[in-house]
């Protein structure tokens, strides 16, 4: 986005912050490398510029001298960059705040004072040549294809006339959740239903029908849904099925009871905790889908990525392949609704009479 002079805050005053705000936000690659070593070691990142805000501080002022008289000793103005990178498969987010005492005289151009940072502006050959060793270390990074150079991040700022950026929160979470897909090697399709991207999954597992189930998540506007459900051969149980009133019950339980634990696997990045609660239900379009549905906030999503992520592609999958067992037991009539339950209350709840 260009920026004029006409926007320019009046509480601005450093020329060589203004033009740097201006330049980063005219960037068109919204992409910087970034050192984070307090000495540069050649240990260049790309991260993605998802936002900048601009801003000052109060004038500070040294002690009274003889006379009482208090001088003036700094009035900073700043510009904030939020980068943002996927490294190792994790998430990672950092603010860079630039400075610039505006009583001093010295003067650096917008390239100086990115340097004293260790952050410069990627050249256009270096976007490519990054974009192939990403794609080629099986990391599956598509910084052409996928970036999101029209509508940026939104970010907190922390000054009032700081320049807020409405971005689309359903584009940012459709390109970090394809980042973490890549990151983990986990299959998917990606098109346009509904209007909006979706991605579609394909889960493998030792309970249901076939040996796999499926998936979808859709990112509308507000928030994204996501889907898990049984495949074909577990939709054809179902209608085939003389028990579904008996299942009816068995999913009136599951939603009123069944909460697991959303882990990461043992490796400690988060600690087992509740989340999300997903609603179970049978579809009434006479495809006979057994399907659990959980709307997903942008805003929390933010807040909790990497519990999110595995919610998303481990959690839902896994807990309709425990349940799987006792569905498919009452759907064939091998198990009463109150057999399911009891099986349920004692394998999944773990509930010991």
């Amino acid at each position: 986005m260009r920026i004029n002079d006409d926007s320019r805050p009046k509480e601005i005053t450093s020329n060589e912050i203004w033009e740097l705000y201006k330049l980063l936000e005219g960037l068109d690659e919204h992409y910087v490398f970034y050192d984070r070593c307090e000495v540069p070691q050649d240990r260049e990142e790309l991260f993605y510029l998802a936002g900048t805000a601009i801003g000052d501080d109060s004038m500070v002022y040294e002690g009274p001298d003889n006379m009482g008289i208090q001088l003036p000793y700094s009035k900073n103005e700043w510009v904030v960059l939020s980068l943002e990178n996927i490294a190792n498969g994790r998430k990672q987010k950092v603010a860079v705040e630039i400075k610039v005492n505006t009583l001093l005289k010295k003067i650096l151009s917008e390239e100086e004072l990115l340097e004293k940072k260790h952050i410069r502006i990627p050249k256009a050959d270096e976007l490519k040549d990054a974009e192939y060793e990403e794609r080629n270390s099986g990391k599956g990074t598509d910084l052409t294809v996928e970036r999101l150079p029209v509508n940026h991040f939104p970010v907190e700022l922390t000054h009032s006339y700081s320049k807020k950026r409405f971005g689309n929160d359903s584009k940012r979470a459709a390109y970090w959740m394809e980042k973490y897909l890549r990151s983990f090697s986990v299959p998917y399709k990606k098109d346009i239903d509904l209007g909006v991207t979706r991605f579609t999954f394909v889960f493998m597992c030792k309970n249901a029908p076939g040996g796999f189930m499926e998936g979808c998540i859709w990112f509308f506007d507000k928030a994204a849904e996501t889907r898990v459900y049984y495949n074909q051969m577990g939709a054809e149980i179902c209608r085939k099925s003389e028990c579904r009133q008996d299942l009816l019950r068995l999913l009136n339980f599951i939603n009123a009871r069944v909460f697991m634990e959303l882990n990461d696997g043992g490796n400690r990045w988060y600690d087992p905790q509740i989340l999300y609660t997903p609603r179970m239900y049978l579809t009434e379009d006479n495809g006979y889908d057994l399907s659990i549905t959980t709307m997903l906030n942008y805003r929390f999503w933010r807040t909790a990525e990497s519990e999110t992520d595995d919610y998303i592609t481990a959690y839902q999958p896994e807990l309709l392949d425990k349940l799987a067992p006792f569905i498919f037991g009452v759907l064939k009539g091998e198990l009463t609704a109150e057999d399911a339950i009891s099986g349920i209350e004692h394998d999944i709840l773990n509930e010991v009479e």
